[in-house]
């Protein structure tokens, strides 16, 4: 039976470091084909929009997409990625299931999970798939766990959520993007509180036998051991090799070191990464007067030059 492994997280969390990790040891797959970066396909944020579910807007990211552009990276994705042997049952290159347009709730949901079950096949005997985009989503979520029960005794999965220190997410998101860590913190708030309910309605997964789905790792922990990931290699039936490598310890608290960076969490988000085991020495930074201005200056900077590599690109395309 194929396996499913999908790695839920917030953005700049580790999901790749994290990807590279288990595919030392285990003989995973993961999407070949894709518009997006890092083997990602966004995959159930797409199947919402396409069933019409709600979806929080994302920081710096085009999700939610619209229902008509998720249903043709949907087919996209599919038919990029599948023989054609493989394909869902009646899927059309004309938006079709057996002829009628995909447009009833019933039928659309019924061929974006033999979808995922094809996908589970072609990439046996390990699927691996993560994104920083589903974790925040709770539709998306409601989407994986109807999967999981409609594809029981054909896929098996297992769901590994990724916590990070959300100073050291904050920062990272604003050393790479701008993010204004004020408003981002808010989606680490829901995307883990969403974690914390999904572990409560399948239960963590502790090894075999275990009958819940859930793995929950926390990113500082790796840097260590990969003792937190023994269920996941119990799943995949594997044991890593004793040369097999941990995450680099330098990506840690590196916001400390940064006198620029003035952002202080919310009480709300520091409550909650407390109950994930962070300490206050971990959480709390050390304010600065000009952060605000510093802030907004950088942000306003990093979208101009955006702007004008866009502009570029496009000149440099329509001159050639």
């Amino acid at each position: 039976m194929p396996k499913s492994i999908l790695i839920l997280s917030n953005k700049s969390s580790g999901s790749s470091a994290l990807q590279r990790l288990l595919a030392q040891a285990v003989n995973l797959n993961c999407i070949e084909k894709t518009r997006h970066f890092e083997n990602e396909s966004l995959y159930w944020t797409k199947a919402a929009s396409l069933l019409g579910l709600p979806q929080q807007d994302m920081l710096d990211s085009e999700v939610p997409i619209p229902q008509g552009a998720a249903r043709q990276d949907l087919i996209q994705l599919l038919t990029d990625n599948l023989p054609e042997g493989t394909l869902p049952q009646g899927l059309k290159g004309d938006d079709t299931i057996d002829g009628v347009e995909i447009t009833h709730a019933q039928a659309r949901n019924s061929w974006v999970f033999e979808g995922w079950q094809c996908l589970c096949e072609h990439y046996g005997p390990v699927f691996l798939e993560k994104s920083p985009h589903h974790l925040l989503q709770w539709s998306s979520l409601s989407l994986i766990v109807e999967c999981m029960a409609q594809l029981e005794g054909q896929v098996d999965f297992l769901l590994i959520g990724l916590v990070r220190n959300p100073m050291d997410t904050m920062y990272s998101a604003f050393r790479r993007w701008k993010t204004p860590p004020e408003k981002l913190q808010y989606e680490w708030l829901k995307a883990y509180t969403n974690l914390h309910q999904l572990a409560k309605q399948l239960g963590e997964y502790t090894g075999a036998g275990s009958t819940g789905r859930v793995v929950i790792v926390r990113y500082e922990d790796l840097v260590n051991s990969l003792a937190p990931l023994t269920p996941v290699f119990c799943f995949c039936g594997v044991q890593p090799g004793d040369n097999a490598r941990t995450l680099n310890r330098q990506s840690l608290l590196k916001w400390q070191q940064d006198r620029y960076f003035g952002f202080s969490l919310a009480p709300e988000v520091v409550a909650l990464a407390q109950s994930y085991g962070y300490t206050p020495d971990e959480l709390t930074n050390v304010s600065w007067r000009f952060w605000p201005l510093y802030r907004d200056v950088s942000r306003k900077l990093y979208q101009s030059l955006r702007w004008l590599k866009a502009l570029y690109l496009r000149l440099f395309k329509i001159g050639r």
